[in-house]
């Protein structure tokens, strides 16, 4: 890496702020896609019961 901290403390924090952020990405993601998937399965019901 090519950031220079200024001691570890700063460097932990950088690194669990990181992780945090992509954890915190998968986790939204995650719950984005069964949002889609639950929408689109009633969406799909609706269509088969109108037709």
């Amino acid at each position: 890496m090519a950031i220079k901290w200024k001691n570890k403390i700063e460097q932990y924090v950088t690194i669990a702020g990181f992780v945090a952020g992509v954890i915190g990405l998968i986790y939204f993601g995650v719950y984005a896609y069964q949002i889609v998937t639950a929408r689109s399965s009633e969406m799909l019901q609706l269509l088969e019961r109108i037709f």
